[in-house]
């Protein structure tokens, strides 16, 4: 198998902020992996918050060659072996676990989705707004109201959250997920959380800091929405770790690994009880179109991160209202538009 990969930057239609700071601009890496005639694709996202860089996913896409094999449809196996010597680097791994998939799929000429014995994907999505003052959160509401979209993920965390949350309440009534990306210490969060109450919330993602995930059983006794670990969960042993202490668990595909792993963190959440919710990065949609893919498997979807850009250099994804469609070509279903 051949891999080769090119860096691609992405720009979001606003500049976007959460508790943790403000991007305007994503670059990520656009993997192609080749064999027998056929290209697969997958995109990788790279988080400084887990050690990730791009030149560490360049550095581990170059080590990981060796460890491909010449049969791109033992995938589980292929995965694996990557895990075991790149642990630290899963948003690179996820890439290559979205490429073989979209390699198995194009060769049999089936959907990803068929080849996984799924339904075909179609999910709502959150659309989020971003930490801004006022009057940009007025304009980035408006427009979401404007353009369908009938489920938001605000982020909060900020100064004017009750300001921002105030205003949005009086213009939606739909489901309202909050999410903090740790904003809060544990002394406090009892006390945000009680604040959010009157905004019914859906859910309540990620309020502490990830090395502090004990302290969100704590915030679960107040029963104001379902606490939602995001940080704190990266991968499936931390599903086992957090049984008992939130609600339930934000799977994103860059954080674990791609689809073989993030089927195992749902597989375990649910025999668990806990609530299913799937997330992204700001990314194309060569990245969500893996996730998409299994979104029927979960109770939520944050998969907005392609339609948050000013332009998406990927097609085959489809939006009506809040609900995603992917198209039902080989593979995963996506193609560069410039094709």
């Amino acid at each position: 198998m051949k891999l080769s990969w090119q860096r691609q930057t992405l720009h979001p239609k606003h500049k976007f902020a959460t508790s943790q700071g403000v991007s305007e601009k994503r670059v990520t890496i656009v993997l192609r992996l080749e064999h027998d005639g056929i290209e697969g694709m997958g995109e990788i996202i790279p988080s400084e918050l887990y050690g990730q860089t791009l030149d560490s996913a360049e550095e581990t896409l170059n080590a990981a060659r060796e460890f491909l094999g010449d049969d791109p449809f033992v995938i589980e196996p292929i995965v694996q072996r990557l895990i075991d010597r790149f642990d630290g680097q899963r948003a690179t791994i996820d890439g290559i676990d979205a490429a073989l998939h979209d390699w198995c799929g194009k060769k049999l000429e089936i959907p990803v989705w068929r080849l996984l014995g799924l339904s075909a994907p179609k999910k709502q999505t959150t659309f989020t707004i971003g930490i801004a003052d006022t009057d940009e959160i007025r304009e980035k509401v408006d427009e979401a109201l404007a353009a369908g979209f009938d489920a938001l993920k605000i982020k909060v965390g900020a100064p004017n959250d009750h300001e921002t949350l105030t205003y949005i309440r009086s213009v939606f009534k739909g489901p309202l997920f909050l999410d903090a990306n740790q904003a809060w210490k544990p002394e406090e969060a009892p006390r945000r959380i009680v604040e959010l109450a009157r905004f019914q919330p859906t859910v309540i993602e990620q309020p502490l800091d990830r090395a502090d995930w004990q302290h969100m059983v704590d915030l679960r006794r107040f029963k104001v929405a379902p606490i939602i670990a995001d940080e704190s969960c990266e991968r499936p042993a931390d599903v086992n770790r957090l049984n008992g202490f939130v609600d339930g668990i934000n799977i994103k595909l860059n954080k674990c690994g791609g689809i073989c792993e993030a089927r195992r963190m749902i597989t375990l959440a649910r025999g668990f009880g806990m609530t299913v919710m799937l997330g992204c990065f700001v990314s194309s949609s060569l990245a969500i179109a893996p996730a998409l893919t299994i979104a029927s498997l979960v109770d939520h979807a944050d998969l907005d991160g392609a339609l948050l850009l000013a332009d998406d250099p990927f097609a085959g994804i489809t939006r009506t209202g809040s609900t995603l469609q992917l198209s039902d070509r080989p593979g995963l279903g996506v193609w560069p538009v410039s094709l």
